[in-house]
């Protein structure tokens, strides 16, 4: 729970690919009213802008409230962007997303003080304060989906780093021979070994070259539905060529992790997104990995959790970042 205060409320929104998501918390920081609507990713950034507003306002009213009760708005946006001047430089996942003024949008808007964050940070500002990280001093945040993204917090604070890229875990380098090509450009980084596509990538060289078709992943990929889901549950289920997957996913995420450990020394690790369904056999290997391999003092398997605040995380923290940068000021 946040530091007591009068009544005040303080509006989280989380921009994404698929939905637009807004919270209203209290001065507490208990979430008293959320809201989802859809997104066209093709729309562009002008109708993108238009749904914020009509996102915000609509929460502001189904919850009951006046826009003046709303001390603060919080923004969490994908993709890279400027945070000095609340920018949105290029949104991968939001077609024609390029250099787009949220901020400055949003404070002629509504005449409010406007933060303004990467979404992986908003998320793990969400579970520092509120989820799997509350009461820790430090923590590291992972989203594991698509791609892998992450947030570091300190003291309940997010470190951004000079451009804002402080967290970037996904594009930590883990292999040098003969590496995976990533989606940033680069290769051998973490996300092209762990992140949901790569799984996938993986799932169908590897059924290539199952020539007696003895995985039960063949049926789904031959259908064009193969998902994670398929092949963590394989795994489960004794598949062989599904179990190497996993492991090889695991001690990806598991290098990576260790990488985070040796260097800031976190007293909690904590995973969220979509590939943390994969169940606590995921979690344990990761876990054992770590503690095979890293310093005993920061491998505390333990330390290393699941998210509890699944799709409200963003909002959560979008929402706590405004209440600090109101207080702040």
């Amino acid at each position: 729970m946040l530091p007591m205060e009068t009544s005040k409320y303080y509006l989280g929104l989380d921009v994404g690919g698929t939905a637009m998501k807004a919270g209203i918390i209290s001065a507490e920081g208990t979430l008293i009213h959320s809201l989802m609507q859809p997104t066209n990713k093709n729309a562009g950034p002008k109708a993108g802008l238009a749904l914020m507003e009509k996102v915000i306002r609509l929460c502001i009213e189904s919850a009951g409230l006046k826009l003046d009760s709303i001390k603060a708005i919080g923004a969490a946006v994908p993709g890279i962007i400027d945070l000095k001047n609340g920018v949105i430089l290029d949104a991968v996942n939001l077609t024609d997303w390029k250099n787009v003024p949220v901020r400055t949008h949003l404070e002629t808007i509504f005449s409010k003080p406007i933060a303004f964050l990467n979404d992986a940070n908003a998320a793990a500002l969400g579970e520092a304060w509120l989820g799997a990280g509350k009461g820790a001093e430090s923590m590291v945040f992972l989203t594991l989906g698509t791609g892998i993204g992450g947030g570091l917090v300190h003291q309940g604070k997010i470190i951004e780093g000079r451009h804002g890229l402080a967290g970037e875990i996904g594009h930590t380098r883990i292999e040098m021979s003969r590496p995976r090509p990533c989606s940033c450009g680069n290769f051998g980084c973490l996300e092209a070994y762990a992140g949901a596509t790569s799984v996938l990538k993986r799932a169908y060289e590897a059924l290539a070259e199952d020539f007696n078709k003895i995985s039960d992943l063949h049926e789904p990929a031959e259908k064009k539905t193969l998902s994670c889901k398929d092949v963590f549950d394989a795994a489960r289920n004794g598949d062989p060529l599904a179990d190497r997957l996993v492991e090889e996913t695991s001690s990806a995420l598991a290098l990576g992790i260790i990488n985070i450990l040796h260097f800031f020394d976190p007293e909690k690790v904590v995973l969220g997104g979509g590939m943390i369904a994969a169940g606590d056999d995921f979690l344990n290997r990761i876990r054992w990995f770590v503690k095979d391999q890293a310093f005993k003092e920061c491998a505390q398997g333990e330390d290393i959790c699941f998210a509890t605040l699944g799709n409200d995380a963003g909002i959560l923290g979008a929402a706590i970042a405004a209440r600090q940068m109101l207080l702040k000021n």
